[in-house]
């Protein structure tokens, strides 16, 4: 992969990594106001900063959530829009991967939750060996009572910080990041990497992974 225009808009902080050669790359991270309808003017700033054209990107990754629904909407049409016209592959891969992504040789088991609203959470849980993140199950609904008796032993990392409180009022004794950790998209390089993806998305199953609070599947639209 020489260029690689990689994307995740699935929390408030729109993140857009573009890798041109071995040249520096644009690395764009930004909690944004309705950033996801700024999204095609962030990615003509980055190709302009590297002097790069679209058709000559090689490759593109894009983080599948779950998390905002209007941000992975947008920001999926609009790699949809590039694999149409410029029939390049698309990556796929789960935004929490990138949260785990920086603790990977601090910690064994690392779980990752961000608000799913209706008192439940979304969590995907990893466990890292010689610093390779490898994800346990996939990502699903649970509530805070189910999250801590299966996870209690984990380290905890979000960008919701009003978890943090309610988790640790619940479970005290549980570890949580004091900090809010965001997707980042320069992550999505190492997630295929690390997790064997070697297959990209056709423009038909590219969908992101949005989970329907009521029967917990994803929901296609």
């Amino acid at each position: 992969m020489k260029n690689i225009l990689a994307l995740d808009a699935s929390s408030e902080n729109i993140s857009l990594y573009l890798k041109k050669g071995e040249k520096e790359p644009f690395d764009f991270n930004s909690r944004i106001k309705f950033g996801a309808s700024k999204l095609p003017g962030i990615v003509d700033k980055a190709l302009r900063k590297l002097d790069l054209d679209l058709r000559d990107v090689d490759t593109f990754l894009i983080g599948s959530g779950p998390g905002s629904f209007t941000g992975l909407r947008v920001s999926f049409s609009l790699f949809k829009a590039f694999m149409v016209s410029l029939g390049k592959p698309v990556y796929s891969v789960g935004s929490f991967f990138s949260c785990a992504y920086p603790y990977r040789n601090k910690h064994e088991n690392i779980a990752v939750v961000s608000d799913a609203r209706k008192n439940l959470i979304y969590l995907a849980g990893f466990k890292s060996k010689n610093g390779i993140l490898r994800k346990i199950k996939k990502e699903r609904l649970v509530s805070i009572e189910e999250l801590v008796k299966e996870k209690k032993d984990y380290f905890f990392v979000s960008y919701d910080l009003h978890l943090r409180e309610k988790i640790l009022r619940f479970a005290p004794q549980v570890k949580f990041s004091p900090k809010a950790v965001y997707p980042k998209a320069k992550y999505l390089i190492e997630a295929v990497k690390m997790l064997n993806i070697s297959e990209f998305s056709r423009v038909d199953k590219l969908i992101p992974l949005y989970l329907h609070p009521k029967i917990c599947q994803i929901k296609k639209f």
